[in-house]
């Protein structure tokens, strides 16, 4: 680790020493050869009035830790020549010198590296054709997100063995439809094909799926999520990214949503695919848009939430909390439904500057850790 010390002209040489003895006294594993007046890696901003001379010592190929402190417009000049580099996309953190007791969150900032180089996503079809605002660029996710986007077609899906596990038992058994048998095989076959080509996460063309097969993968779907595999439906690549993301960090799989209506207080979600364990209970029901198959028609208890989503482009990300106030039983509308207060201002985002359509959702306040995750692949929260 190596620091520079970031001070306006008119900051003497005598404070500057002091600051470094007491900084020494506290930091007793720092050695004085690593204060550096080049190639630092983090920058200790004295005072205000050292914009320049920080900005100087930035490469855009590196992440830099910024200290700061409540003295002197100490974080002010940090601020300000973070939100500098924001803009070129150079990642920066900024820590309080005065609440750090070791230097070991700088050190793992600066070490950082994405563990997740290769998550494989395998694509089954393509992404229906509505999802205008969902299907990043390939190469940019695997940059950016570290997921990889493999391609399969259905045909090669159905090829696999149903080896008749009994857990798609377990849940759907008791529930009288006509499609039960096809989707216990469909689940079995997806299973023996996420081990055999060791998957992570799967996004699905399940349109497609039924113009072909003439019943849905609603239910095969719920289950994998249920299981934490991430999987989405209409094959969208974005949802599947937020998906992988709050699996990495936090062990959960969020459900995927539609958003049907907002006015100043609240937003309508539905969709026909929410995690099992998301549920109080459940009912199996036709998919809504074709009338086929089988759908999740859930109950959600009431409780605070996280609704996220990411821009195709991989820069934004809408991060807001809220706290579901009733589910909901609109007919002509996916079949698990629910209702979320939310603040004006995220409500006002979401009806003005919609990254698209699917919303991430899952119980729970995860805003910092997403926050957290996103700010540091060079994202900007909404």
């Amino acid at each position: 680790m190596k620091i520079y010390i970031a001070a306006n002209n008119n900051v003497s040489e005598k404070f500057i020493d002091k600051a470094k003895t007491d900084f020494l006294k506290k930091f007793l594993s720092f050695n004085t050869d690593n204060f550096v007046n080049s190639d630092a890696n983090v920058i200790w901003f004295l005072s205000g009035g050292a914009e320049h001379k920080a900005i100087e010592q930035i490469e855009a190929q590196n992440r830099y830790c910024f200290l700061a402190s409540e003295k002197d417009n100490s974080w002010a000049a940090a601020t300000e020549v973070k939100a500098f580099l924001n803009e070129k996309g150079i990642k920066t953190k900024i820590f309080n010198i005065d609440f750090i007791n070791n230097l070991e969150p700088l050190q793992k900032f600066l070490d950082e590296k994405d563990s997740y180089k290769n998550t494989k996503l395998a694509l089954i079809g393509k992404p229906e054709n509505w999802l205008i605002a969902s299907v990043p660029d390939y190469e940019l996710l695997h940059e950016v997100l570290g997921i990889k986007i493999v391609e399969y077609n259905w045909s090669e899906i159905l090829q696999f063995d149903d080896n008749n596990f009994d857990e798609f038992d377990k849940y759907f058994a008791k529930y009288n439809y006509k499609t039960f048998e096809k989707d216990r095989a469909l689940y079995n076959k997806m299973i023996s094909f996420i081990h055999v080509e060791e998957v992570s996460a799967m996004a699905v063309s399940c349109f497609d799926f039924i113009k072909k097969y003439d019943y849905t993968a609603c239910l095969p779907v719920a289950l994998l999520n249920n299981n934490n595999i991430p999987t989405v439906c209409e094959g969208d690549l974005c949802s599947a990214a937020g998906m992988i993301v709050l699996s990495r960090i936090a062990g959960k799989i969020p459900w995927v949503a539609n958003l049907n209506a907002l006015d100043r207080e609240s937003v309508v979600f539905s969709h026909c695919t929410a995690p099992l364990n998301l549920l109080e209970d459940f009912d199996v029901e036709s998919h809504l848009e074709t009338g086929k198959g089988s759908a999740v028609k859930g109950k959600i208890a009431n409780q605070q939430v996280t609704v996220f989503r990411i821009d195709r482009n991989l820069e934004f990300c809408f991060l807001a909390l809220g706290e579901i106030i009733e589910s909901g039983n609109i007919i002509q509308a996916c079949r698990t439904q629910i209702k979320v207060k939310m603040s004006h201002k995220s409500i006002f985002l979401l009806r003005e500057f919609p990254l698209g359509n699917h919303h991430l959702i899952v119980p729970g306040d995860y805003t910092n850790v997403l926050a957290e995750y996103f700010t540091n692949k060079g994202f900007r929260i909404f």
